[in-house]
């Protein structure tokens, strides 16, 4: 019997896969349980910028009329850590035909990073998706990544809509919490100790600002991001997921990534 050419080969193993039962799995879900998912070698990653981190990462789907993805990860805007971690959610969306974009950005502790370098990056690399996609982007943003996706989306950016995931968006408030990720706000503010002035006001989220629909999905029980942090967004745009924690948005096997792509859907649905 002749063999399957690889591509081909690998698309049957896809679909066969995502046909397959989802194990069960305990939640809320730790960063460990994100960090063993497995995930395929990057195979194609193109540069958007001048510095080593302006790097983008393309999974493509396999349905143009899914639309186009931007997905831009957490970790406190720290290069401790980097885009691997959300690369299983990428894969997990593009079997779902979605062409997904995976940029990483300068972040506090390379040249540049923090802010503005952070925002001014994932602007390069948004623009970069549009040029080379010729399509809008969602912007899918998790924790501070989910910050970095609202705040690019108050200056005009043609994107589609946003979908925060457990999204930070007040850093006067974030950063007076105790805890390793909320100390990380002073160093990504410039500050040798936190003292919000008035760059902290700008460098959060203006909702008044964003022209794109948003939609928020975060976790119940998220020790890290709390209720707090998304009492801006109005009761149609968030959906609590019981049970869940800060992780549980990232992680394709929970209910809380079930509720990620239901708010997928729905902003395709108001046809942007």
């Amino acid at each position: 019997m002749r063999a399957l050419p690889v591509n081909v080969f690998l698309r049957v193993f896809t679909l066969f896969a995502a046909s397959l039962p989802i194990t069960a799995i305990s939640e809320p879900v730790s960063f460990d349980d994100v960090l063993q998912l497995p995930f395929a070698e990057i195979a194609q990653m193109q540069s958007y910028g001048s510095s080593p981190q302006n790097t983008v990462v393309n999974i493509p789907g396999s349905d143009s009329s899914r639309g186009v993805i931007t997905l831009i990860h957490g970790g406190c805007w720290s290069n401790a850590y980097d885009r691997n971690h959300t690369l299983p959610m990428a894969e997990a969306l593009s079997t779902m035909g979605y062409d997904v974009w995976v940029p990483e950005y300068r972040r506090v502790g390379d040249a540049g990073g923090g802010w503005p370098g952070s925002l001014e990056d994932i602007i390069a690399a948004v623009e970069f998706v549009t040029d080379k996609t010729g399509q809008e982007a969602i912007l899918v943003g998790h924790s501070a990544g989910g910050h970095l996706a609202l705040r690019a989306a108050q200056t005009g950016l043609a994107i589609a809509g946003v979908v925060g995931l457990a999204p930070i968006t007040d850093l006067v408030s974030y950063g007076a919490e105790s805890g390793s990720c909320q100390s990380m706000v002073a160093p990504f503010m410039g500050d040798d100790a936190y003292s919000p002035d008035e760059s902290y006001r700008d460098a959060s989220v203006n909702l008044n600002a964003i022209n794109a629909p948003v939609a928020v999905v975060i976790g119940k029980e998220d020790p890290i991001v709390g209720a707090v942090q998304v009492v801006i967004f109005g009761a149609a745009q968030v959906t609590t997921v019981k049970g869940a924690g800060h992780f549980d948005v990232i992680h394709p096997k929970t209910e809380a990534f079930s509720a990620v792509v239901n708010a997928l859907k729905a902003l395709k649905k108001k046809g942007r």
